[in-house]
């Protein structure tokens, strides 16, 4: 996998800046009929701590309190409350989760638990949680947002869809909602809606370059290669720098055979990062195609030191080995292309053939037996090379 949106942290960022804690204004509901006259004079004490900012003093108050009623609801709320405004979120979770038991029927509680859980990335904590809040609140444009960006952090993106298409529509000013609904639509293969998405982006700040290089991969995912082409080359001309650009741009290059422009892409990628394996890879099969061994070798075994995983680098070393009859490495190169990808036919029938070659009629013939059962692969999009959904072994 080259590149991933960091989701978790996106999610995060963008659902943490609407709102805080609903239960911070509640808190005087400590029923008096519950507790003594002194002790509700103690939490209405806390409860103006809080609201004057004072938390750790008012977490004191109402650690005492609790000790002394403990199965009351509302004062473990409070403890809740005052642990989450000073970032002690699992502890605040703790104390919400034992309110929510005492008296399930606290909504204010069950969303500032559904925000604690969210806040800590534990999004498959609060999916249920603000769920069943979005069941009873209907259209609450908050809880809408966080059931969002929950499945969006936890890469469930076809899920994530509605809930950010219904956010976006309240808040079409939001850049922040937009760019996690078109991410969700690309990385769930929704192009036409990445497309519409990614387009509006870019309408309102054409100098977006994470718009133009995922507008890029959308446009590639539905056989627009070449104007992917020129989101990528729009977003070097804003950020020459830009991590992976060169790579993005070199594979569709290569993917359209323009060899020349494909190599400077994957020298200026290795330039920015030396250890990028794949760049390495294709450098050396370019190098191969070219017939230039000895360069096309020395790149392969590079690509291979720095990232074991890339089949296209063994099956070409094979290539190398066998036409230098070097039958020994040939053989131990497409048996390593063919652990990788068991279903891709080449490797296959370039070890039959070097099995034949080498009078292992018995070996050849298995070889050629699986070849015939086995269809190629066309080239992987670019979205499928860059994000992990498909076999980084290409």
């Amino acid at each position: 996998m080259r590149v991933r949106p960091q989701q978790a942290k996106k999610a995060r960022a963008v659902a943490t800046t609407r709102g805080r804690s609903c239960a911070f204004v509640l808190l005087l509901a400590c029923s008096a009929a519950a507790i003594s006259y002194g002790q509700a004079v103690t939490a209405e004490e806390a409860t103006g701590l809080m609201r004057a900012g004072k938390f750790h003093e008012a977490e004191t108050l109402w650690r005492e309190l609790a000790q002394t009623h403990p199965k009351n609801p509302s004062i473990l709320a409070g403890l809740g409350v005052s642990l989450a405004q000073q970032g002690e979120l699992q502890l605040a979770a703790e104390e919400y989760r034992k309110s929510l038991a005492l008296d399930p029927h606290q909504p204010d509680i069950m969303l500032d638990l559904g925000l604690a859980e969210f806040r800590q990335g534990h999004f498959a904590a609060a999916v249920p949680l603000l769920k069943a809040l979005l069941l009873a609140k209907p259209g609450d444009d908050r809880i809408t947002v966080l059931v969002g960006m929950s499945y969006f952090g936890l890469h469930q993106y076809a899920d994530a869809i509605p809930y950010l298409t219904t956010s976006t529509k309240a808040n079409p000013s939001s850049l922040e909602l937009h760019n996690v609904l078109a991410e969700s639509c690309l990385w769930s293969k929704h192009y036409d809606c990445a497309l519409s998405e990614f387009k509006n982006i870019l309408e309102v700040n054409p100098d977006s370059v994470q718009a133009h290089m995922l507008l890029a991969l959308a446009l590639d995912g539905v056989n627009k290669t070449p104007d992917a082409i020129v989101e990528l080359e729009a977003a070097d001309r804003i950020a020459p720098n830009e991590p992976n650009l060169h790579f993005e741009l070199g594979y569709l290059y290569y993917r359209t055979r323009d060899y020349d422009r494909a190599v400077t892409e994957f020298q200026l990628e290795i330039k920015h990062d030396p250890g990028d394996a794949q760049a390495y890879a294709y450098l050396g099969d370019i190098a191969l195609h070219r017939n230039d061994y000895s360069a096309a070798e020395s790149l392969l075994n590079r690509a291979t030191r720095l990232q074991p995983g890339i089949r296209l680098a063994y099956f070409d070393l094979g290539v190398i080995y066998f036409d230098e009859k070097r039958y020994p490495g040939a053989i131990a190169a497409f048996q390593r292309a063919e652990q990788l990808d068991p279903s891709q036919p080449d490797a296959h029938y370039r070890l039959a053939r070097t099995y034949m070659t080498l009078g292992q009629k018995q070996k050849a013939d298995q070889e050629f037996a699986k070849t015939k059962a086995l269809h190629s692969k066309n080239d992987e999009s670019l979205i499928e090379k860059i994000s992990g959904s498909a076999s980084v072994s290409q």
